[in-house]
């Protein structure tokens, strides 16, 4: 008698054990949903970060860009009274490539759109430093460019 109520026992035990780690359909369908409506949260809260820094980023660069613009003009100010035509051709054409650089990168910013955090990361970079390049080369265009001007500009 004492070895079947033992073994009841641990019968009772183990089924208890198998049971109560089985959830029923519904409720493995309720914890999906639940992850579901997190991940889709998760997702918009990534998305609404990632937008605000873009906006962010487009006020800091559009300031950029209106420097680049009155840098732009001041050097074609300083072209027009170079004296020396050849040198004065070569600025022009020089100048021309910056033009179209920051035309590029200008266009870039307006038309891109948040398409998630890596991309958004990648492009950040990418552009980052391409227009870190032109404000290096707008800064040196008369020291660097391999074009001096017989007008001491």
């Amino acid at each position: 008698m004492k070895h079947s109520i033992s073994l009841l026992a641990t019968l009772t035990l183990i089924a208890g054990f198998i049971l109560s780690g089985c959830d029923s359909p519904s409720n493995k369908m309720q914890d999906a949903e639940t992850s579901v409506i997190e991940a889709d949260r998760d997702l918009e809260i990534a998305k609404s970060e990632v937008e605000a820094e873009l906006k962010m980023y487009r006020a800091e660069n559009d300031e950029r860009i209106m420097e680049y613009n009155r840098t732009i003009g001041e050097i074609k100010k300083k072209i027009e009274n170079e004296s020396d035509t050849d040198i004065k051709v070569k600025q022009v054409e020089k100048l021309a490539e910056y033009e179209a650089t920051h035309r590029e990168l200008e266009r870039e910013m307006d038309n891109y759109k948040a398409t998630g955090r890596e991309n958004w990361d990648d492009f950040k970079d990418s552009f980052s430093s391409r227009m870190d390049d032109l404000e290096n080369s707008l800064d040196d265009f008369f020291t660097t460019s391999g074009i001096t001007s017989t007008t001491g500009n």
